[in-house]
């Protein structure tokens, strides 16, 4: 015994595992897809934003530069000259500073006023032509101070430090790296981040980088891009709490997917095993339908119904536990059940009155040497007659129409006859008609419920009434339930049997004996 419950511990601990391992793995997988879009909204705001901000940079340098024959009147860098630079300056935020230039060397400028000494703009970091103007990236003005000037004869214009300063921070709080360059990406200007290095050999195609996307925003009319990139981290940045809630919410629903897996699984053993004992402990009970005859409504047998009713759950239907039998290879036993309890439960009854037991009973139990030997001990136990026996089978119920055939030829000196069941669903149809030699046919419910509507089936029964009538067989209606049906079946088939709500529901034993006359 401490054994089994190791056993099961560890089976439930392997299935809660599993459940709880699985889920993070789909929240994990939605978390980082929720990421991935999160991310990529962010830098593509991100590079629109950088992108604005060159298009105002360049609207505010083409505007000044649009100045330039104002200050042509004047003596370069005489007083008249710095005051009109330093005047149009002013409404510029990102323009930090103006200049005159003589032999790429600044002058003067409104900032600075005239220089001692002329600065020199040929050391720099990088130098683009761009139209008439020439652009030097941080060129060297003196010692730790460098600049972004650009210029084209006697005029330049030196951009503020401060014009990309904004995005730094969010480069360093979601490292994101970005590039300023040309349309064709030939030349680049400004760099935003720690990793422009890797930025631009994935834009150059030099390096690869699967967790590594980017993304583009360009003016082709400024001839500007920006270029967006950042790497998807797998663990979010190393945010712990996005980790925490990820663990503690795959816990607690993988916790309860398990619970309900468990419960599933243990609700099924359980039905399982109280088949199993009900079987064992004779639990299961009958009750009887009365067939009759339709034309003086005198009874001609009955059909019994098994029913389960367990002391803990209730009833339990047929629609669930026969299809729970005939997975779990217990229908056999059932089968056996039913006809040793049933007909010695009936016997007095068919013994007493001229009336036929019927059972439905599955294809391979027919075929089966042992249910054979069951229904014979029993008959003869109870010295009840086989002809007071009949066996209802369906199509559904696979076994070859041969071995059928072969074990109802075993049967023929026994006097228990078969009825073909369904009839009319497509499961019992005219080949097995043709095929097996039945001693009665019972009409499915659904060809009954026809009668008096305007179902495909009403067209059916005329051919079928016309059939039966040339068929020395005995035909029963199964599910009769209203006035209507009993007279349409009185007028066209009144030598055909009935069994349904209209006559008698199916009833326990006791209360069948009451309208039996023996």
């Amino acid at each position: 015994m401490p054994l089994q419950i190791l056993k099961i511990i560890h089976h439930r601990i392997s299935i809660y595992s599993l459940s709880i391992v699985l889920t993070f793995g789909v929240l994990y997988g939605a978390g980082l897809g929720i990421y991935y879009y999160y991310i990529h909204e962010k830098i593509e705001n991100y590079a629109d934003l950088i992108l604005a901000r060159s298009d105002t940079l360049i609207a505010e340098v083409k505007q000044i530069d649009g100045l330039r024959q104002e200050f042509a009147v004047y003596e370069p860098c005489s007083s008249q000259y710095l005051d009109v630079l330093r005047k149009r300056l002013w409404p510029y935020p990102l323009i930090k500073d103006i200049a005159y230039v003589d032999d790429e060397k600044i002058i003067c400028s409104a900032l600075w006023g005239k220089l001692n000494s002329p600065v020199s703009l040929n050391l720099f970091r990088n130098k683009v032509n761009r139209g008439s103007y020439t652009w030097v990236f941080d060129a060297f003005i003196e010692e730790n101070i460098t600049a972004n000037v650009l210029y084209t004869n006697n005029f330049a214009i030196t951009l503020s430090p401060f014009v990309f300063q904004r995005f730094w921070e969010e480069a360093n709080k979601m490292d994101f790296d970005a590039i300023i360059g040309d349309f064709k990406h030939e030349n680049h200007f400004f760099m935003i981040g720690k990793n422009t290095q890797l930025l631009e050999s994935i834009e150059h195609n030099k390096t690869h980088s699967l967790l590594y996307f980017t993304e583009h925003s360009c003016d082709r009319a400024n001839d500007i891009c920006v270029i967006v990139g950042t790497s998807l981290s797998l663990f979010f940045k190393n945010n712990s709490y996005i980790l925490v809630f990820l663990f503690s919410l795959s816990f607690i629903i993988g916790f309860l997917i398990g619970t309900l897996y468990i419960n599933n699984l243990s609700h099924k053993q359980s039905l399982l095993t109280r088949l199993e004992n009900a079987i064992l402990n004779r639990e299961l009970h009958f009750v009887y339908q009365p067939i009759y005859r339709v034309k003086d409504r005198g009874i001609t047998g009955v059909e019994v119904l098994l029913r389960w009713t367990d002391p803990q759950i209730g009833y339990i239907g047929p629609d669930i536990f026969i299809p729970l039998a005939e997975k779990n290879g217990l229908i056999n036993k059932i089968s056996q059940y039913v006809v040793e309890h049933a007909i010695r439960e009936c016997a007095p009854l068919l013994l007493n009155n001229n009336i036929t037991l019927s059972i439905n009973v599955n294809c391979s139990d027919i075929c089966s040497a042992e249910f054979r030997e069951k229904l014979l001990s029993t008959l003869k136990k109870e010295n009840v007659a086989g002809e007071s026996i009949i066996l209802e089978i369906t199509e559904r119920q696979s076994s070859g129409t041969d071995d059928i055939k072969q074990a109802m030829d075993f049967f023929k000196d026994t006097g228990v006859m078969f009825a073909l069941d369904d009839f009319g669903t497509g499961y019992s149809n005219l080949n097995w008609l043709s095929l097996l030699d039945v001693d009665e046919i019972k009409i499915d419910k659904s060809l009954t419920d026809s009668i008096g509507t305007e179902s495909i089936n009403k067209h059916i029964l005329p051919g079928l009434i016309e059939m039966f009538k040339k068929i020395p067989k005995i035909v029963v209606f199964e599910g009769v339930e209203t006035e209507m049906q009993y007279q349409f079946l009185k007028e066209n088939v009144p030598e055909c049997c009935a069994q349904g709500w209209y006559f008698a529901k199916a009833v326990p034993l006791s209360e069948l004996r009451a309208v039996l006359p023996g």
